[in-house]
């Protein structure tokens, strides 16, 4: 029986832990309306291919322009910088958690000798979760400013 799943298709998974992880843009959850949250492994950003711009010319219908600085073509346009897996779901807190983090992140903003500041933010993220606010566009402003 022939798969029915849309082409560059990725079943939800774990990250490993040990690996470094990117963060993805709009334009990705644009493509893949499914995915669960804006981390990924290297090997499922860097291997899913597509392009930004028709053959003819333009961009393709629908296209969020990337928000780095570099040229806009294809899916290597749309991924933002690597860090620790631990650093990422800190910074991104709302997509750590839809993509299992939820505990981490709990224990983190529950810890008395953290920064103040990110516990704050923490603490503010986890409110909004619990009142059932999971909507990662919120994390996206920090990954203008990457």
């Amino acid at each position: 029986m022939p798969d029915k799943r849309p082409r560059g298709y990725q079943r939800r998974k774990n990250i490993p832990l040990a690996q470094d992880i990117l963060i993805l843009d709009r334009e990705w959850q644009r493509r893949y309306p499914a995915m669960h949250g804006l981390l990924a492994c290297d090997r499922c950003a860097l291997e899913t291919p597509w392009p930004c711009e028709e053959r003819g010319g333009g961009y393709v219908d629908g296209h969020i322009p990337a928000t780095t600085d570099s040229s806009d073509f294809d899916a290597w346009s749309h991924v933002g910088p690597y860090g620790t897996h631990r650093a990422m779901v800190l910074k991104y807190p709302r997509s750590g958690m839809l993509q299992g983090a939820e505990t981490y992140v709990r224990s983190v903003a529950g810890r008395p000798r953290c920064s103040g500041a990110l516990v704050k933010r923490l603490r503010d993220v986890l409110e909004q979760w619990d009142r059932g606010l999971r909507a990662v566009e919120a994390d996206l402003p920090a990954l203008a400013a990457c």
